[in-house]
């Protein structure tokens, strides 16, 4: 059985084979790759199949700061690359916030992270060469591997090589992230990294994406992640002067569908798993990240946050994503809106299936969800579908 603590030095090997390179930068990363690999070991059993992911997780990361180092020394100029005003898109998964991601990264004065360049950073090619690039190819055939191997998730969530995806992509350059838990029970590994300081992984977000779109100043930057909920502070101290949009649902309706989603890779990557309790530890690690999002937000200028209820952007996305750009004083201009509503008539929702899910089948009550979300749900005015008045 592979022990993950004991091959930290082989995943680096094996990252500097792949990429001939040597030089993986400022060193703020180990401690959390050791805690990672520490849990991977003592809190959970993979199948051979989530080893092999897992590994490749952690040397696709290493990868990536091999390239990103690389790139700061080939392409200097980078560093005079300023991203004012982002637009950032936060909320609790299942909100809808993968759907305004994408319809918004359309908007042809946009510039997102793409998925396949956030695990191989570079300077980001014409759109025309992205077939002919050996990254871009590989990152199409990882995608196809992913859904193959996990079928259930393309109807849950949407990722495709060439678009914008989460920022926790970025993240894993610092193995700092919400989305391990999504794969694995690494309780150890959780317990360490919420309490951690983010703001080394946004430093090095900010650098990775100066890398990536210096040769479009022009175009305004656009990010996403529900990770962004669990150090907002530092992630505004490094984009002060961010947009940020915040959607909000009904937690009775999110958490399970949350479940869902990561239970649909932890499946096949794990052994032994219990289904209500990995129900149990999904619903603290939201109600976490919601009440620090509260919190920090408490003495901030109100004007610095759209609130976008999950109901009305489902109802008329399109009138939605107007009034961000109005209340941000942005243009919306008519290439914006032409690009915006093609993309949504050719990924129609349901274009890879219908989700379905429960609360029960992840040993969480709908009640108690409200009563832990209270405060959160009566600060934003959001129904909730039990629970009382």
């Amino acid at each position: 059985m592979l022990r993950f603590s004991d091959s930290i030095a082989r995943f680096h090997q094996t990252a500097r084979d792949e990429r001939g390179l040597e030089d993986f930068g400022v060193d703020d990363y180990s401690e959390a790759l050791g805690v990672l690999c520490r849990s991977l070991d003592e809190d959970t059993t993979l199948t051979p199949i989530g080893e092999f992911a897992i590994q490749a997780m952690i040397t696709d990361a290493l990868q990536a700061r091999l390239m990103v180092e690389e790139g700061w020394k080939q392409f200097p100029e980078a560093g005079a690359a300023r991203i004012e005003r982002p637009l950032i898109i936060v909320g609790l998964p299942r909100t809808g916030t993968t759907a305004l991601h994408h319809l918004i990264g359309q908007d042809p004065g946009i510039q997102a992270l793409e998925h396949w360049i956030q695990r191989t950073p570079k300077p980001r090619p014409p759109r025309a060469e992205w077939d002919r690039d050996p990254d871009y190819l590989a990152s199409v055939e990882r995608v196809r591997a992913m859904f193959s191997r996990s079928p259930d998730m393309r109807a849950i969530h949407e990722i495709e090589a060439h678009l914008p995806d989460e920022c926790w992509n970025t993240f894993s350059q610092n193995f700092v992230h919400s989305s391990y838990e999504a794969n694995a029970d690494v309780r150890q590994y959780s317990q360490w990294w919420l309490g951690s300081d983010m703001t080394p992984v946004y430093r090095r977000h900010l650098r990775t994406a100066q890398l990536i779109g210096h040769r479009e100043p022009e175009k305004r930057w656009l990010f996403k992640d529900a990770t962004h909920l669990f150090d907002p502070g530092a992630m505004l101290e490094v984009y002060p002067d961010a947009m940020v949009v915040q959607t909000h649902r009904d937690p009775v309706a999110a958490i399970p569908s949350v479940c869902s989603l990561c239970w649909s890779a932890r499946n096949s990557l794990n052994q032994d798993t219990d289904v209500q309790a990995f129900g149990r530890s999904t619903l603290a690690l939201w109600e976490h990240s919601i009440f620090t999002m509260m919190k920090t937000r408490e003495g901030r200028d109100p004007k610095q946050f759209y609130d976008l209820p999950f109901d009305r952007f489902v109802s008329d996305p399109l009138a939605a994503i107007e009034d961000i750009y109005a209340y941000f004083d942005l243009d919306y201009s008519p290439a914006a809106d032409r690009s915006i509503r093609r993309f949504r008539r050719e990924n129609p929702k349901g274009k890879h299936g219908s989700h379905s899910y429960g609360v029960a089948e992840w040993g969480l009550d709908a009640d108690e969800i409200v009563e832990r979300f209270r405060a959160y749900t009566d600060r934003y005015d959001i129904e909730t579908a039990g629970g009382g008045p």
